[in-house]
C-alpha cells in the first residue's frame, strides 16, 4: 500500500514536469530564441548608419536619408533636412528588435506576413535599407501580427522569416520623412506684425505687453469697427505651428512684387517673410534677425551696472541671437509652399478685418 503511493506520487511528480516542460516550450515569453537580435552587427554600429533607404511595392524608393556633418538630409527633397525624431525611433527599434519566434521559410507564404520580394507590384510590406561604410542590410518590414504584439519581417537575403517583438513605424510617405515644421512662434511672444504689400498698404497689430490678451489694430479709422478679436488676433499666431506642403532651394524666383512680413517678438527678435501666389503654390521665405544685439551691448557698457546685470543681460542677448542662428540655419537657402489658409492669413490686408459700411 505504502509502496503504490510512492508509486503515485512519483508518477504525479513526472506529469507536473513533463507539463511544465510543454508550457515553456510553448511560451514566446520563456522561449530562448526571444533574446536574439535581430540585426545583432547593426544593434553595434548604430551610431555608423551613415544612409536609410525606404522602398515600397514594385521597388520604388520612397526616401533617401543620408547622414552629412551630423545632419541628415533627404535626397528626393535635393538635401531638405530629413525628421531626426522620426529616424531616431525607427533605428532604435531595429537596433533593439528581438525575434520571438521563426516563422515561414517558405516564399509561397511570405505574402501572408508581408514580407514577399519588394520587386513585386503589390508587395505588402516595406524594404529599409541601413549602409554602415560599404555595407548595407536589408529588412523586409511586414504585417503587424494579429492577437498578439509584434510584426513580422525577413531580411532581404534571407528566405526565413520572423516575427519580432515589436511594432515597426515605416511610412510610404515622403513627407513624413521630411523635418516639415518651418518655425514655431507662440502668439504669446508676439508683440507687433506689419504686413506690406507693393504700392504701399500696410497692416499692424500689437501689443504693449505679454499680458495683453489681443492685439491691437493701428490705424482702425474712426468710423469702422473690427469684425472679431479672433481676426486680428490669428494675425498674431500666424507662424505658430507653421508647417510646409512643399518644399524647394531657394534660387530662380522673383520676389519683386511679394508681399513682406515683419513680425517682431518680445524678446528683441525679427523675423522677416516674403510670400506670394505662385500660380497655386503659396511661397514663403524667412530670415530672423536680431537688431536690438547692439543697443543692447552699448547700454551694458554704461555706468551703474553691476557685473551681475552686465552677465544677466548679456546671456539673455546670447540667447535670442542663437534662437535666430537656429532659425536662420534651418530657412535660409529655402522656399517653402504653405497652406492657402495660412498665406491668407499673411497676406491679409485691413480692409478684411474689418465689418461692412453701413449702407448710407
Amino acid at each position: 500500500m505504502k509502496r503504490s503511493f510512492l508509486y503515485l506520487i512519483v508518477l504525479t511528480a513526472l506529469a507536473l514536469l513533463l507539463l511544465w516542460m510543454l508550457t515553456a516550450k510553448n511560451d514566446p515569453a520563456k522561449n530562448s530564441v526571444s533574446s536574439t537580435l535581430l540585426l545583432p552587427d547593426i544593434s553595434r554600429q548604430i551610431n555608423n548608419v551613415s544612409r536609410v533607404e525606404i522602398v515600397s511595392a514594385g521597388n520604388n524608393t520612397i526616401a533617401t536619408m543620408v547622414k552629412i556633418e551630423n545632419r541628415w538630409q533627404l535626397e528626393q527633397m535635393r538635401g531638405y533636412h530629413a525628421d531626426w525624431s522620426r529616424l531616431q525611433t525607427l533605428l532604435a527599434a531595429l537596433a533593439q528588435a528581438s525575434v520571438l519566434e521563426p516563422k515561414t521559410d517558405n516564399p509561397e507564404y511570405y505574402a501572408r506576413l508581408g514580407v514577399e520580394n519588394i520587386t513585386a507590384e503589390d508587395a505588402g510590406g516595406v524594404l529599409v535599407r541601413l549602409s554602415t561604410g560599404d555595407r548595407t542590410t536589408g529588412v523586409l518590414i511586414g504585417h503587424q501580427a494579429q492577437g498578439r504584439p509584434g510584426q513580422y519581417v525577413r531580411l532581404q537575403h534571407s528566405v526565413a522569416s520572423a516575427l519580432v517583438d515589436r511594432r515597426l513605424d515605416v511610412s510610404t510617405r515622403l513627407l513624413d520623412w521630411a523635418d516639415s515644421g518651418i518655425v514655431d512662434i507662440s502668439a504669446s511672444e508676439v508683440a507687433e506684425v506689419e504686413i506690406i504689400h507693393p504700392r504701399g498698404k500696410s497692416l499692424l497689430v500689437t501689443r504693449i505687453s505679454a499680458d495683453q490678451t489681443d492685439f491691437d489694430l493701428v490705424g482702425l479709422p474712426q468710423d469702422r469697427e473690427i469684425k472679431n478679436s479672433w481676426a486680428v488676433n490669428s494675425i498674431g499666431s500666424v507662424l505658430s505651428m507653421l508647417n510646409f506642403e512643399s518644399v524647394h532651394p531657394a534660387g530662380n524666383f522673383d520676389w519683386s512684387d511679394a508681399v513682406k512680413m515683419r513680425l517682431l517678438m518680445f524678446s528683441g527678435m525679427e523675423i522677416m517673410a516674403d510670400m506670394m501666389d505662385a500660380g497655386g503654390e503659396y511661397l514663403l521665405r524667412l530670415h530672423a534677425d536680431y537688431p536690438a544685439a547692439n543697443i543692447v551691448d552699448t547700454q551694458l557698457e554704461g555706468d551703474g551696472i553691476t557685473d551681475e546685470q552686465r552677465s544677466i543681460e548679456l546671456q539673455a542677448v546670447d540667447d535670442v541671437m542663437k534662437s535666430a542662428e537656429d532659425i536662420n540655419q534651418k530657412v535660409v537657402g529655402w522656399v517653402y509652399g504653405i497652406s492657402k489658409q495660412k498665406f491668407d492669413v499673411m497676406v491679409n490686408k485691413q480692409e478684411n478685418l474689418l465689418k461692412p459700411l453701413e449702407p448710407q
